[in-house]
């Protein structure tokens, strides 16, 4: 694997956080525009409903982030190799906790997935399919890719073609970067990535696949080609990790949560200078800020395998990142992705306190917040004007 890392034909791109690096666009939205609806109902919507149909859309799809996964430490996927209705119910069951406990706080839950389907859904409209996707919630490379190539497989099966917006929390938005470059790489590089893969989806010492979902890519990517639907992508509080292929997504738009503390560099994120600024959220999302290269987990010691295909993994994706680098990049303050529009939102502050929660990662998927982004995402994707509700005019 050493010579992938050292030939850039055999890498994919990420973020480096280099002076040269190309910077994303970026506006920010003030917490006067920035308006929460309590229990919000149908009417609270505006155009959202016709404007999503005018475009197209069939379906939304919710992809959680790290840890809100039923199987964050690798243990159903090992199950899975030998018995997947037992990995399915293990899944289910600590999907279900895990809802249980946290509800809807940095998590979509079936309620959440129940309430995005009543506001855009009429009774005289035609009905756009809502649902939630789930994978593991590993902090680790080869959790996201295995999430990916889960992800490809379940959109492949979607009965409705149309257009599909995705909706992702955290690192759920680098599972689709990471996918949306290993579906518009070149062949050779995506030979590469199922080459380094392989001890994951295959078993040597059984010697056959035991992770179906990875043949069934491999025939999409490589022998069939993938048949691209139409794709709008918006994530929420996403790390900078994976660049994004463009050619594959050409519509991606960003929120994070932002508070400026520096007059002369508004968009700039701070270091956090106490617990009690993180709690609160003083700078605003501290989650987003510090997931970058280099706070990986290991993968747990049930998963051998994967501790190999994690450094494969690293090589391909983050070939230029070290670990005794991520203060420095911390200290950049960098919030805006290379690729697609950033919305640095300046939450206020409610009543429960839905802005402070998860140390400020949390916000996104609170119920209140859904006329406000379902209209932004609107405004950004299908609308004429994209400056609707931003401070950048």
């Amino acid at each position: 694997m050493a010579r992938y890392a050292l030939d850039p034909a055999f890498r994919f791109s990420h973020h480096t956080f280099a002076v040269d690096e190309p910077r994303g666009d970026v506006a920010q939205i003030s917490s006067s525009r920035a308006l929460p609806v309590e229990n919000p109902k149908p009417e609270d919507m505006g155009s959202v409903p016709a404007l999503l149909r005018q475009a197209g859309v069939k379906n939304i799809l919710l992809v959680h982030g790290t840890f809100a996964g039923g199987d964050i430490i690798g243990l159903c996927r090992e199950v899975r190799r030998f018995s997947p209705v037992s990995a399915e119910r293990l899944n289910q069951l600590g999907k279900s906790w895990f809802d249980e406990l946290v509800g809807d706080v940095g998590n979509y839950d079936r309620e959440f997935s129940r309430q995005v389907s009543d506001l855009i859904n009429p009774e005289t409209l035609p009905r756009i399919n809502v649902e939630r996707f789930g994978w593991s919630g590993e902090n680790h490379h080869i959790g996201r890719a295995d999430g990916a190539v889960a992800l490809l497989h379940h959109i492949s099966e979607m009965e409705d073609k149309g257009r599909l917006l995705v909706m992702a929390h955290s690192h759920g938005g680098n599972l689709l970067a990471m996918l949306s470059q290993v579906i518009g790489a070149s062949t050779q590089l995506k030979e590469a990535f199922f080459h380094a893969t392989r001890l994951h989806y295959h078993s040597p010492l059984r010697s056959k696949v035991d992770l179906q979902d990875w043949t069934l890519a491999r025939e999409m990517l490589l022998d069939s080609g993938t048949n691209r639907r139409p794709m709008d992508i918006v994530t929420f509080g996403t790390p900078l990790r994976y660049r994004w292929d463009r050619d594959v997504c050409p519509q991606v738009l960003h929120f994070i949560q932002h508070r400026s503390v520096n007059e002369d560099a508004p968009t700039k994120a701070t270091i956090p200078q106490s617990i009690g600024d993180v709690t609160a959220a003083v700078g605003g999302d501290y989650i987003q800020q510090i997931g970058i290269a280099g706070t990986d987990f290991l993968p747990s010691f049930f998963a051998w395998r994967d501790l190999i295909v994690e450094r494969r993994l690293r090589w391909l994706f983050e070939s230029t990142a070290r670990r005794r680098d991520v203060i420095g990049k911390l200290r950049q303050g960098r919030r805006e992705s290379s690729d697609g529009k950033t919305l640095l939102v300046d939450y206020p502050t409610t009543a429960g306190q839905e802005s402070q929660k998860l140390f400020g990662h949390g916000v996104y998927t609170c119920h209140q917040w859904l006329p406000f982004h379902l209209q932004a995402i609107c405004s950004h994707f299908y609308q004429s004007d994209p400056s609707v509700g931003t401070d950048e005019r």
